[in-house]
Protein backbone atom coordinates (compact mmCIF):
# COMPACT_ATOMS: atom_id res chain seq x y z
CA UNK A 1 0.00 0.00 0.00
CA UNK A 2 1.22 3.44 -0.81
CA UNK A 3 2.10 5.76 2.04
CA UNK A 4 1.00 8.73 -0.07
CA UNK A 5 -2.36 10.32 0.55
CA UNK A 6 -4.45 12.25 -1.90
CA UNK A 7 -6.77 15.09 -1.00
CA UNK A 8 -9.55 13.60 -3.13
CA UNK A 9 -9.71 10.20 -1.38
CA UNK A 10 -12.73 11.21 0.73
CA UNK A 11 -14.51 12.47 -2.37
CA UNK A 12 -13.75 9.19 -4.13
CA UNK A 13 -15.05 7.14 -1.19
CA UNK A 14 -18.27 9.17 -1.15
CA UNK A 15 -18.71 8.67 -4.89
CA UNK A 16 -18.07 4.93 -4.60
CA UNK A 17 -20.58 4.73 -1.75
CA UNK A 18 -23.20 6.46 -3.91
CA UNK A 19 -22.39 4.13 -6.79
CA UNK A 20 -21.45 6.83 -9.31
CA UNK A 21 -17.98 8.14 -10.05
CA UNK A 22 -18.10 11.17 -12.35
CA UNK A 23 -15.88 11.51 -15.43
CA UNK A 24 -13.58 14.08 -13.78
CA UNK A 25 -13.00 11.86 -10.73
CA UNK A 26 -12.59 8.84 -12.98
CA UNK A 27 -9.86 10.63 -14.92
CA UNK A 28 -8.21 11.58 -11.64
CA UNK A 29 -8.12 7.95 -10.46
CA UNK A 30 -6.28 6.98 -13.64
CA UNK A 31 -3.53 9.55 -13.00
CA UNK A 32 -3.33 9.25 -9.17
CA UNK A 33 -1.88 5.98 -7.83
CA UNK A 34 -3.35 6.21 -4.26
CA UNK A 35 -6.82 6.98 -5.64
CA UNK A 36 -6.51 4.21 -8.23
CA UNK A 37 -5.62 1.73 -5.51
CA UNK A 38 -8.44 3.03 -3.30
CA UNK A 39 -10.93 2.66 -6.14
CA UNK A 40 -9.79 -0.89 -6.79
CA UNK A 41 -9.95 -2.03 -3.15
CA UNK A 42 -12.99 -0.03 -1.97
CA UNK A 43 -14.84 -0.77 -5.20
CA UNK A 44 -14.30 -4.51 -4.71
CA UNK A 45 -15.46 -4.32 -1.09
CA UNK A 46 -18.55 -2.27 -1.96
CA UNK A 47 -19.40 -4.65 -4.84
CA UNK A 48 -19.07 -7.59 -2.47
CA UNK A 49 -21.34 -5.83 0.03
CA UNK A 50 -23.98 -5.16 -2.61
CA UNK A 51 -23.79 -8.76 -3.85
CA UNK A 52 -24.09 -10.14 -0.29
CA UNK A 53 -27.07 -7.91 0.48
CA UNK A 54 -28.81 -8.98 -2.71
CA UNK A 55 -28.36 -12.64 -1.80
CA UNK A 56 -29.35 -12.24 1.86
CA UNK A 57 -32.35 -14.40 2.75
CA UNK A 58 -35.48 -12.45 3.58
CA UNK A 59 -37.47 -14.05 6.40
CA UNK A 60 -41.01 -15.13 5.70
CA UNK A 61 -44.00 -13.22 7.03
CA UNK A 62 -44.69 -16.02 9.50
CA UNK A 63 -41.17 -15.81 10.88
CA UNK A 64 -41.41 -12.04 11.25
CA UNK A 65 -44.81 -12.37 12.95
CA UNK A 66 -43.39 -14.96 15.39
CA UNK A 67 -40.39 -12.72 16.17
CA UNK A 68 -42.71 -9.80 16.76
CA UNK A 69 -44.85 -11.85 19.16
CA UNK A 70 -41.78 -13.06 21.04
CA UNK A 71 -40.46 -9.51 21.35
CA UNK A 72 -43.85 -8.31 22.59
CA UNK A 73 -43.94 -11.15 25.14
CA UNK A 74 -40.44 -10.29 26.42
CA UNK A 75 -41.39 -6.62 26.74
CA UNK A 76 -44.58 -7.56 28.63
CA UNK A 77 -42.57 -9.81 30.96
CA UNK A 78 -40.08 -7.01 31.63
CA UNK A 79 -42.92 -4.60 32.42
CA UNK A 80 -44.52 -7.13 34.78
CA UNK A 81 -41.18 -7.79 36.45
CA UNK A 82 -40.67 -4.05 36.97
CA UNK A 83 -44.12 -3.75 38.51
CA UNK A 84 -43.42 -6.64 40.86
CA UNK A 85 -40.09 -5.17 41.96
CA UNK A 86 -41.77 -1.83 42.65
CA UNK A 87 -44.50 -3.57 44.63
CA UNK A 88 -41.99 -5.56 46.63
CA UNK A 89 -39.92 -2.45 47.35
CA UNK A 90 -43.03 -0.60 48.56
CA UNK A 91 -43.93 -3.57 50.76
CA UNK A 92 -40.42 -3.57 52.21
CA UNK A 93 -40.60 0.16 52.95
CA UNK A 94 -43.96 -0.30 54.67
CA UNK A 95 -42.56 -3.18 56.74
CA UNK A 96 -39.58 -1.05 57.79
CA UNK A 97 -41.94 1.81 58.66
CA UNK A 98 -44.04 -0.52 60.83
CA UNK A 99 -40.96 -1.84 62.63
CA UNK A 100 -39.79 1.71 63.28
CA UNK A 101 -43.27 2.68 64.46
CA UNK A 102 -43.55 -0.20 66.92
CA UNK A 103 -39.95 -0.32 68.12
CA UNK A 104 -38.81 3.20 67.28
CA UNK A 105 -38.51 4.59 70.79
CA UNK A 106 -36.54 1.67 72.18
CA UNK A 107 -34.37 1.56 69.10
CA UNK A 108 -33.72 5.31 69.24
CA UNK A 109 -32.70 5.05 72.91
CA UNK A 110 -30.40 2.12 72.14
CA UNK A 111 -28.78 3.98 69.23
CA UNK A 112 -28.26 7.08 71.37
CA UNK A 113 -26.69 4.94 74.08
CA UNK A 114 -24.43 3.29 71.46
CA UNK A 115 -23.40 6.66 70.04
CA UNK A 116 -22.60 7.94 73.51
CA UNK A 117 -20.45 4.87 74.18
CA UNK A 118 -18.58 4.98 70.89
CA UNK A 119 -18.28 8.76 70.59
CA UNK A 120 -18.72 8.56 66.82
CA UNK A 121 -19.59 11.52 64.65
CA UNK A 122 -23.35 11.47 64.05
CA UNK A 123 -22.95 12.03 60.29
CA UNK A 124 -20.61 9.06 60.09
CA UNK A 125 -23.03 6.98 62.13
CA UNK A 126 -25.92 7.89 59.81
CA UNK A 127 -23.80 6.96 56.80
CA UNK A 128 -22.92 3.59 58.34
CA UNK A 129 -26.52 2.85 59.32
CA UNK A 130 -27.78 3.85 55.89
CA UNK A 131 -25.27 1.60 54.16
CA UNK A 132 -26.08 -1.27 56.53
CA UNK A 133 -29.77 -0.87 55.77
CA UNK A 134 -29.44 -0.28 52.02
CA UNK A 135 -26.79 -2.91 51.20
CA UNK A 136 -29.13 -5.92 51.57
CA UNK A 137 -31.87 -4.09 49.70
CA UNK A 138 -29.51 -3.21 46.86
CA UNK A 139 -28.26 -6.79 46.70
CA UNK A 140 -31.79 -8.12 46.66
CA UNK A 141 -32.77 -5.74 43.83
CA UNK A 142 -29.64 -6.65 41.87
CA UNK A 143 -30.43 -10.35 42.16
CA UNK A 144 -34.04 -9.75 41.13
CA UNK A 145 -32.93 -7.84 38.02
CA UNK A 146 -31.29 -10.93 36.54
Amino acid sequence: MNAERCQREEELLDALGRGYVGPELDAHTLSCDPCGELRLVAGALLDDKAHTMAEAPVPTAGTMWWRMRMRHRREAEATARRSLVIGQAVTLVIAIALVVTFFGEETAVAVRHLVAMLRVNSLLLYAILTSVLLAPIAGWVAIRQK
